[in-house]
């Protein structure tokens, strides 16, 4: 994607990037900076729709990323709900 803005600037990270590269700086950064507490991306080839292949990019957006966080967070509600009174 060209990096063309009349407006506004262009972060340095964001020139030259795909709009996936892009969609996976947004990710990360909404994680780093807490407003997420894990985020996921993941793409596939239009030819996936008959073999379910997919790819991350990065660590911090991988699918296992986030279904590990997920799963956290459903054990620690669990736990939660056990010790409350009844």
């Amino acid at each position: 994607v060209t990096g063309l803005s009349p407006h506004f600037p262009i972060l340095k990270e964001f020139q030259d990037a795909s709009y996936l590269q892009r969609y996976d700086l947004l990710c990360q950064r909404l994680v780093q900076e807490q407003l997420y507490t894990t985020a996921a991306l993941i793409a596939s080839p239009r030819t996936a729709i008959e073999t379910a292949e997919f790819s991350g990019l990065s660590a911090m957006t991988d699918l296992k990323t986030f279904v590990t966080s997920l799963a956290g967070h459903i054990a620690a509600e669990a736990a939660r709900l056990e010790d409350a009174p009844r």
